[in-house]
């Protein structure tokens, strides 16, 4: 059995371009803030265990010649707390909608926040004696992915400078020398030169990690602004085909309504005097044009979704159970003709939609339940609640679907070999209709199938009054 789900998608842009620059839009940069202040709770829980570890085993630390790390933990976080807790509300209480310089401030605020804890970190564990100095990189590669070049640039260097002026304090005597290692105690500032050579090959490896992540950041998005650009340009593009196409397909209305008016109007008045061989061609002509006019409504539906003129008027509050009757009647015929019983049993529940959208979607599912059952067999319909949610299942025991056909079925025009030979009238328009009504209202699709078996498709929609 193969089971697919479509899920709503929002078309968000991830990179905004001005003035020839690409960033990160205010959205991801909001996401990014937001996880920075996650990331910091972290780091305040690994300084409040290390403090803990360097009290209760001091004399290990000792022992081993290291400093065991007693109070400076403590104080770290407590400065992160302090900063953290403001600075969580301040981010959380900003919505996508928020521009890009408050985000970008909010961000660069937790930048130097975060730059001025490393420093003493690295002051505490040993500026020139220990790696810890690399500690920044953290904050340069992260700065290259978020910023553009020349502010990650200002970053690394805000970055070099903190870290520059500590070891100046250190080797001038300001700062009393500090580091975890015991010996440092003894031998720290004895000998300079090594301590400057030790800053400024920290600093050399800075800068060239910065070079090497900006330049690729910087290709990245650029790549990804060309790509969006592009995309807007097919999606343009696509938009004005679908305007042709509905322009034309308005067009072959008329001639149609002409072709079966001229058709009732023979079977009405000049039947009887029609032989038997161009009785069973016009039939067969009104039968052609039956099945066109069905085609044509079916890409004007389609058409006025992908331009967002039939969905979108704003969800409210509809009654399932009403949409379902008017569904009902409207395929009551075709399922009588195929000898189909509609098993229908849903609840008076009222969800978010609209009526026009949910019963072109219901529709839509139940009239291909009916096309692919065989003759005599049973569709089934229900709703059901899930938590917060209602569950519309439609259930037939027809053909069903290929496994690896699922994910396309949604797809524009396209219909499986076994379809095509079971219902040689089918358009392939009917679940890409159901697919747009279902981005549009933010419905989820989930669809189980097995070959020779039957198929569902659920319909998971929110529910707008408790029980």
């Amino acid at each position: 059995m193969g089971t697919f789900e479509l899920f709503p998608t929002k078309e968000e842009h991830a990179i905004q371009i001005q003035s020839g620059q690409e960033r990160l839009g205010s959205a991801v940069l909001l996401h990014n803030a937001l996880w920075f202040t996650q990331v910091r709770w972290i780091v305040v829980i690994a300084f409040v265990l290390l403090g803990f570890i360097g009290l209760f085993l001091r004399d290990m630390f000792v022992r081993n010649g290291i400093v065991p790390p007693l109070i400076w933990p403590w104080i770290l976080a407590g400065i992160l707390i302090l900063a953290n807790v403001p600075l969580s509300i301040f981010s959380r209480r900003m919505g996508e909608g928020s521009s890009h310089r408050s985000v970008g401030l909010n961000l660069w605020i937790q930048i130097v926040v975060d730059l001025l804890v490393v420093s003493v970190l690295v002051y505490k564990v040993g500026s020139t004696s220990t790696f810890i100095s690399f500690t920044y990189l953290f904050h340069i590669a992260l700065a290259c992915i978020f910023f553009q070049r020349r502010f990650s640039l200002l970053v690394t260097l805000l970055a070099i400078g903190f870290y520059l002026t500590a070891v100046a304090l250190e080797l001038t005597g300001v700062l009393r020398a500090s580091g975890i290692l015991i010996s440092d105690q003894i031998i720290n500032g004895k000998n300079p030169s090594m301590s400057l050579i030790f800053a400024g090959s920290a600093v050399f490896v800075w800068l060239v990690v910065w070079y090497f992540v900006s330049t690729l950041s910087e290709a990245v998005r650029k790549r990804d602004g060309q790509l969006r650009t592009a995309n807007e340009r097919l999606m343009k593009a696509d938009e004005e085909k679908t305007q042709q196409m509905l322009v034309t397909t308005h067009e072959l209305k008329a001639p149609f309504t002409g072709i079966e008016t001229n058709i009732q109007l023979l079977k009405i008045q000049y039947w009887d005097e029609i032989t038997k061989p161009v009785r069973e061609l016009i039939d067969r002509i009104d039968a052609r044009a039956q099945t066109l006019r069905e085609r044509i409504g079916q890409i004007l539906i389609l058409g006025d979704l992908k331009l967002k003129q039939t969905a979108v008027e704003q969800p409210e509050a509809v009654n399932v159970q009403k949409i379902m009757d008017m569904v009902i009647d409207d395929l009551t015929e075709k399922a009588e003709d195929r000898h189909i019983i509609l098993d229908i049993s849903t609840l008076p529940v009222m969800v978010q939609g609209t009526q026009q959208g949910l019963g072109i979607l219901i529709s839509n599912l139940v009239s291909n339940s009916i096309s692919y059952s065989h003759e005599h067999g049973t569709v089934v319909v229900t709703t059901k609640r899930a938590g917060d949610k209602i569950v519309l299942a439609v259930t037939d025991h027809g053909i069903g679907i290929r496994e690896d056909a699922i994910p396309h079925i949604f797809d524009e025009y396209y219909r499986t070999k076994e379809a095509s030979k079971f219902n040689k009238s089918s358009t392939g328009l009917g679940l890409s209709m159901v697919k747009e009504i279902a981005r549009h209202l933010e419905l989820v699709i989930r669809v189980q199938s097995e070959q020779g078996k039957g198929t569902t498709f659920e319909v998971i929609m929110n529910e707008t009054i408790n029980r």
